[in-house]
């Protein structure tokens, strides 16, 4: 799986597949694991707060290659400024959507008091376990991460998602992960979690004022 597929799963509860995380916050994640990937695919490269496209070739995947696309014909090169846009829906839809084509998830309209929802809920719960499964077993092990599962852990911290889950981890545990982000994740991939983590922030401080 991909790694917003990842971050998207590991943010739904496993008992009800409802998601633990506000819409804004998912999206907000959800946005930073996509342009994850394209760093991944080494199709963005990512200076301080700005980010470059180095190759306009598709990635072979849908969501992923509209990224890229849009990214490709927009002006505009901050990396908050594209957090901010693809957290509105964009991103959201395009993991949702990619995760149903796999069979990973489902549609389900919800109807209550205002109005129906659409929501795109995991369809095993052992499978939308496993992207956090994978990250505590390793800490608990003291293992190291790849770098891929060390954007999804930095993501997972950004987001709040760690109090969900990585809740029974250890506080060594929790050391050891954060110990890895600080060595290990690449610097292009660091700032990238930092501005999730700080566009985050400013969406949790917006809706308290």
């Amino acid at each position: 799986m991909s790694l917003a597929d990842d971050l998207y799963l590991a943010a739904h509860d496993t008992v009800r597949a409802r998601c633990v995380l506000t819409p804004a916050t998912l999206g907000l994640g959800l946005a930073g694991a996509l342009l994850g990937e394209l760093v991944l695919w080494r199709r963005l490269e990512i200076h301080d707060d700005r980010l470059s496209v180095v190759d306009h070739r598709p990635t072979g995947d849908v969501a992923s290659a509209a990224v890229l696309d849009q990214l490709t014909r927009e002006q505009r090169r901050g990396v908050r400024d594209w957090i901010a846009f693809l957290s509105t829906g964009v991103a959201t839809d395009l993991v949702a959507r990619r995760l149903t084509r796999a069979g990973l998830t489902r549609r389900t309209v919800r109807r209550g008091l205002f109005g129906s929802r659409l929501s795109f809920d995991p369809v095993d719960s052992v499978v939308s376990g496993l992207p956090a499964t994978r990250i505590r077993v390793a800490a608990e092990r003291r293992e190291l991460l790849g770098v891929p599962d060390l954007v999804l852990t930095g993501l997972v911290f950004a987001t709040g998602l760690d109090q969900h889950a990585l809740a029974t981890l250890d506080p060594r545990g929790r050391d050891h992960l954060l110990d890895q982000l600080r060595r290990r994740l690449p610097p292009p991939l660091q700032r990238l979690v930092g501005h999730a983590e700080a566009a985050v922030g400013d969406a949790v401080m917006a809706r308290r004022a």
